[in-house]
């Protein structure tokens, strides 16, 4: 019976876990299945992700990110209840799902993709009611609720307990009912390796990392080809996300011109993992040099803030330009990389961290404001 939400499908079946999680994945290919991104090289693979807090995206907005970004995310401040009052009234989920349904309208072969929090309950979402109705679905210290700094109004969040199997279906319901709309491909999961509660919060610190890694590889069961993007989850030896947990997604927040982040980029390729690789800082030759010296199959570049109402923040000209397959993967020799595509060549320094793409013209930045 596929009427019924992801809690129908799994409800509390513990003793039967691996096959609620499959009997709620044939549920969603009855609708419509998720699929992942299209990749090409033929120019630069960009993503968004942002939100407008103000309201509803413009139908130019919506008609302009639709065609010209690979994979979109919506984030959790998306309206103006999240921000100005926020409680389950607010029904986040709706309001993310439906700015989503509009992305794929526009262009349904655009990846749409549903904001949510690993570790913060936010209280715009209707899970939040869910989790207060039932405390114990929430990390518990000595007997108090754990609470965290979060960026919402009332300035703390009460915070998921992964190593909570009950905690575990709740959260992933969340996402598998999202997609199940037939508009949603995927989700982006928050604080999937970090920005935790710490030791002295936890009962027991190892029982709550086992939980996330196991949260996160049943999600990805459920949702089939849908992306699950686990911020700064590349891997190991950075984190414990093997790539035999067969999550699809990672994001670099805070990508930067370094050759830490080649690295990263590098990192989670080796783990057979697709990148996001947000960088805040604008955009510039030497970080479209990095991001390209570590590229690999699935990787997409994106910019801008993640409450920006206009998409131009997150677009450049240079998104536009012919790009190509890589002829191979980079070479260091000594502190220098290099790389060749088939319309440009690619140098990045690691002493200076400058970085140049021979065959595409940047720009110049735009004046400081005086």
């Amino acid at each position: 019976y596929c009427g019924c939400d992801w809690g129908f499908c799994v409800g509390r079946m513990m003793a039967a876990r691996v096959l609620a999680l499959v009997l709620a994945a044939a549920c969603v290919c009855v609708r419509a299945a998720p699929k992942g991104p299209r990749f090409s090289w033929d120019t630069l693979p960009v993503f968004y992700h942002s939100s407008n807090s103000s309201g509803p995206y413009s139908d130019d907005a919506v008609n302009f990110i639709a065609s010209h970004f690979a994979m979109v995310t919506v984030e959790k401040f998306q309206g103006y209840c999240a921000q100005k009052n926020p409680t389950p009234a607010c029904h986040q989920e709706e309001v993310i799902i439906a700015e989503l349904r509009r992305f794929k309208a526009a262009n349904p072969n655009v990846s749409t993709v549903f904001y949510y929090n690993g570790v913060l309950d936010f209280p715009q979402y209707d899970v939040h009611a869910k989790m207060l109705a039932d405390p114990t679905l929430m990390v518990r210290h000595e007997g108090q609720t754990v609470f965290l700094h979060c960026p919402s109004p009332q300035g703390t969040c009460d915070v998921f307990d992964a190593a909570n199997p009950e905690t575990r279906d709740l959260f992933i319901s969340v996402c598998v009912n999202a997609t199940r709309s037939g508009v949603v491909d995927g989700c982006f999961v928050d604080r999937a390796v970090d920005g935790w509660p710490s030791s002295s919060q936890l009962d027991d610190h190892t029982a709550y990392a086992k939980g996330v890694t196991t949260m996160l590889a049943d999600l990805q069961a459920a949702i089939g080809e849908g992306p699950v993007i686990a911020n700064h989850g590349y891997g190991p030896p950075h984190d414990n996300i093997t790539a035999a947990t067969k999550v699809s997604f990672c994001m670099i927040e805070g990508f930067s011109s370094n050759n830490q982040s080649i690295g990263e980029l590098l990192m989670a390729s080796s783990n057979n993992r697709g990148v996001q690789a947000h960088n805040s800082r604008g955009v510039t030759e030497s970080s479209v040099a990095a991001f390209l010296i570590g590229a690999g199959y699935r990787a997409y570049y994106g910019t801008g803030g993640w409450s920006t109402a206009d998409p131009a923040e997150h677009w450049h000209p240079v998104f536009d330009f012919k790009l190509g397959p890589p002829k191979g993967p980079a070479v260091l020799n000594g502190k220098t990389w290099t790389r060749q595509f088939e319309h440009v060549n690619v140098t990045f320094d690691i002493k200076t961290n400058q970085g140049t793409v021979q065959g595409w013209v940047f720009p110049p930045p735009p004046p400081p404001p005086p």
